[in-house]
């Protein structure tokens, strides 16, 4: 995989069965043949599920997750065809410390928020779709 290059990991609508399961093994298989070491998938499959679960619980399908090489990192990215872009939460803008107690909403992003140690977000894609977006650090970067 070449830097600047994409490769889709898996399609899929809102009547496909067992997203969880599949999205997990597909993102692992994939970082597993990037030969990411086991930590760093691991880590990531559970910041990616995240982001895949509030695509699934705010938006609907069809989904595509990909992965991006930039430079020594990869970046996951996941769309929906929602083309609303969700507001930032406060403690990406310093509003909330991370050891403060957050509502029962809103704890998934800051798993995001620690894996991806700030690097990710969301984005409008080219055909005005959501993309959210994360950071895949190799360990060579860390």
């Amino acid at each position: 995989m070449r830097d600047g290059s994409q490769v889709l990991i898996w399609r899929w609508n809102d009547r496909t069965h067992s997203v969880a399961t599949r999205i997990r093994v597909a993102l692992r298989c994939a970082l597993r043949e990037l030969e990411i070491p086991e930590k760093a998938a691991s880590d990531a499959v559970m910041a990616a599920w995240e982001l895949t679960a509030n695509a699934l619980e705010h938006a609907h399908g069809p989904y595509e997750m990909r992965l991006l090489r930039k430079g020594p990192s990869f970046v996951f990215e996941i769309e929906d065809s929602d083309p609303l872009l969700p507001a930032l939460p406060a403690f990406r803008n310093g509003g909330v410390e991370a050891d403060t107690e957050l509502p029962e909403r809103g704890r998934g992003l800051q798993i995001v928020e620690a894996f991806a140690r700030g690097r990710w977000g969301f984005r409008l894609s080219e055909s005005e779709t959501k993309v959210a977006w994360m950071a895949i650090s190799t360990a060579s970067e860390d």
